[in-house]
């Protein structure tokens, strides 16, 4: 019933997806999590570590960042028609998994990579059917060369680039030169201004440190144990339906859903890299995840199971959250 009234009502999903991520943001405001800046992952570490002393500023910016992924997101999806229907469904589920957990709140280098990366995501659907994609293909690079100098496990999306635009397009080699030379650009900068003001910090140091052997600690609590389960399920139901109905849509579509299932491997890669593990190393998952429960929740026809896994995962994260 729940899922039926939502889809039936877009400007109520609309606001019920923001209002409950400002809810989150208000009780995370109110009574800060306890998380670390992640500054060895980031080469732009100044800005976090700073940040990590105003945890009010900190909540304000994370909660505007993720806000502005979600409109962004759910404009790029509609804008390129590929739910078919206009929705604010990634949106919603954008909010929601980006909100799941304390630890997400906040502004932290995972976080600002996503954003770059979906960008990047966005001028590869651009490319689609153009004669030449040079300025797309340096656009994207350069939009995940910024999202690494955030968050340096990000370097993995630089394939992804490179499969998307054989996937989307007959690449070129120049296509593929415009990429590395817009994801070398910003590191580019970097170097140039640690030359001159630090000559003796050896930036490049965290770059190769990221892929070092790194033991595994897990640690999780019954919160985290829950919402793991309940976003596990909804999206393991979800990618089996996403899977089968790929042929379903127009070749733009089925191009672009492929893609999809590529950027879930690529950020569970990025996980993989990351040698410290909580909530925030699987921001980039929500990009293609918003879109495949989305994809989902807005195409089945089935009535109870998706009832159910909706209101399953609703559930698990106000009970992983507020209790």
């Amino acid at each position: 019933m729940l899922l039926k009234i939502l889809k039936n009502s877009p400007l109520l999903l609309l606001v019920i997806g923001i209002a409950f991520s400002l809810a989150i943001c208000v009780m995370t405001a109110l009574h800060p999590a306890q998380t670390y800046s992640y500054a060895q992952l980031t080469l732009l570490a100044p800005i976090f570590d700073r940040l990590h002393d105003f945890p009010l500023l900190k909540t304000g910016l994370g909660f505007a960042t993720v806000l502005i992924m979600a409109v962004t997101w759910n404009t790029i999806v509609n804008k390129h028609s590929l739910l078919k229907q206009s929705s604010y469904f990634p949106l919603f589920f954008m909010l929601l998994l980006l909100s799941c957990r304390p630890a997400l709140i906040g502004f932290y280098p995972a976080l600002v990579s996503s954003l770059f990366l979906m960008l990047a995501i966005h001028k590869l659907i651009s490319s689609y059917m153009r004669e030449r994609a040079l300025s797309e293909a340096f656009d994207a690079g350069l939009f995940v060369g910024i999202a690494t100098l955030f968050y340096i496990p990000s370097m993995v999306f630089l394939v992804l680039l490179w499969i998307g635009l054989l996937l989307i397009r007959t690449i070129s080699g120049r296509e593929l030169v415009c990429t590395i030379i817009g994801f070398l650009i910003p590191f580019l900068f970097t170097y140039t201004y640690n030359l001159v003001f630090f000559p003796s910090y050896r930036w490049y140091h965290k770059i190769l440190s990221v892929f070092s052997y790194h033991n595994m600690h897990l640690s999780l609590s019954w919160q985290q144990i829950l919402i793991i389960a309940v976003i596990l399920l909804a999206g393991i139901g979800s990618l089996w339906f996403f899977i089968n109905r790929i042929t379903d849509n127009v070749v733009k579509g089925q191009k672009f859903w492929i893609l999809m299932l590529w950027v879930v491997l690529f950020a569970t890669g990025s996980v993989f890299l990351c040698p410290d593990r909580d909530a925030r190393v699987f921001s980039s998952l929500a990009i293609p995840g918003s879109f495949i429960l989305s994809a989902y929740f807005l195409k089945t026809r089935a009535k109870i199971l998706p009832e159910l896994l909706f209101i399953s995962l609703i559930a698990g994260v106000i009970i992983s959250i507020f209790f």
